[in-house]
């Protein structure tokens, strides 16, 4: 089994829907859908509705285009469609459970496979939910484990286990240094880094000065964006500060019309204190103002997400109430086109 994962940073529904429907005898299903799955307009409406609740910012992502392929096997092409489509409906309550989806499984028998279209965001949510690499290797761990259980006519594959060993052998190898030599990795190192120049930068000025300070060099790579320290590459998604990061940056080009602190920008820097060579930095003066600011974000999220869960139960009512007055219409013409025929 293979899984990929494509972002797109623009509302490009339309553009995919088209791609994933090209093959007429496709199998399109909706995941948390209203609308017909085989209606082009109807179902891109959806998607840029759910879509208009979140705000614009640059670079960041509106859905996803996820690929799923079984391996070769001996089975027949409709057993193998049946078990796909089982295998994404399991994916998406793993990985998307709360978001718009939608599926085209593709009728090849030399290469099986089924598309997803996936929204950034939850039904009505004003944030894009973003899977950390930890995150997402998890999620194809636990389902290559649901299919070699589930499904032991295809052949088991331990491919996502290994890369799982792998992950954890070398966050092991890092901690067995940082035991030896009693100081934090150039990982954490660089993450408190970061963390104090998205904090503390309030122009793009700033922003530059703090990272040439700390010897950290931004690039862009695609959609990856990461930075160069003491000459290694990091992508902030790796080192978990890419919402930061984009945070700091959206501050920095919509500023707010703010009374200037008595700080200049030299005077603020200057109380940053690298203690020896443990890595271990802060601004003395702000510590504890970002300490409590912390708290407060953290209060705030737990508010919204309650708030969300609420609106994704009640679209899940109305969406039964929707399919159980359906089903009373197709069971009424059923009845009528019976009647008919007698």
């Amino acid at each position: 089994m293979i899984i990929k994962s494509l972002s797109r940073a623009t509302k490009s529904f339309e553009a995919l829907y088209n791609y994933l429907t090209r093959d007429q005898d496709s199998i399109l299903n909706g995941y948390n859908l209203y609308s017909d799955v085989y209606s082009q307009k109807e179902l891109v409406e959806e998607f840029l509705e759910n879509a208009n609740f979140l705000k614009y910012a640059r670079g960041k992502n509106y859905l996803y285009h996820e690929i799923i392929a079984l391996n070769k096997n001996n089975l027949s092409l409709e057993e193998e469609q049946k078990i796909l489509q089982d295998i994404a409906n399991k994916y998406l309550s793993l990985r998307a459970n709360n978001h718009l989806a939608f599926s085209s499984l593709h009728k090849d028998k030399k290469h099986t496979h089924i598309h997803l279209m996936i929204s950034a965001n939850e039904m009505m949510g004003e944030r894009r939910v973003r899977l950390s690499k930890a995150e997402f290797a998890s999620i194809q761990k636990e389902l290559e484990q649901y299919i070699n259980t589930t499904y032991p006519q295809l052949e088991a594959t331990h491919h996502y286990q290994k890369q799982g060993k792998e992950l954890s052998k070398a966050k092991n190898s890092e901690q067995a240094l940082k035991q030896r030599t009693k100081k934090p990795s150039k990982k954490e190192e660089l993450h408190q880094h970061l963390k104090d120049i998205f904090s503390y930068a309030k122009t793009k000025e700033e922003f530059k000065s703090y990272s040439q300070k700390l010897g950290v060099e931004f690039y862009t790579r695609g959609q990856s964006i990461g930075v160069i320290y003491n000459n290694k590459k990091y992508r902030l998604k790796t080192l978990g500060v890419l919402e930061e990061y984009e945070k700091a940056i959206e501050k920095l080009e919509n500023p707010k019309q703010e009374q200037q602190t008595e700080q200049t920008q030299d005077e603020r820097f200057n109380h940053y204190q690298p203690k020896g060579d443990n890595g271990k930095s802060q601004f003395r003066e702000e510590a504890t103002k970002n300490s409590y600011n912390s708290k407060s974000s953290n209060e705030k999220k737990k508010v919204d997400s309650n708030s969300n869960e609420d609106k994704i139960n009640q679209r899940r009512e109305q969406m039964k109430t929707i399919r159980e007055s359906q089903s009373k219409e197709n069971e009424q013409e059923l009845e009528q086109d019976s009647r008919f025929k007698k």
